[in-house]
């Protein structure tokens, strides 16, 4: 029975996460196109922010893998 209830409590808390960090990266596209549009940004330097924040969300998943 304690194991149903701790498997229960780690899939629940991976939910969580899981949605944390959608509603996280929502929130940052959100602010980037805000960004994007108040500067005018050309294509070029729009597709440029968004790799650079590619870059950026795949280094935090590296560094989380080590932990």
């Amino acid at each position: 029975m304690e194991n149903i209830n701790i498997e229960q409590l780690i899939k629940q808390v991976r939910e969580d996460e899981r949605k944390h960090y959608a509603d996280w990266y929502s929130s940052r596209l959100d602010k980037l196109s805000t960004y994007v549009l108040k500067n005018k940004m050309e294509y070029s330097a729009s597709a440029e922010l968004l790799q650079s924040e590619s870059e950026s969300i795949n280094r935090q998943a590296q560094e989380w893998s080590y932990v």
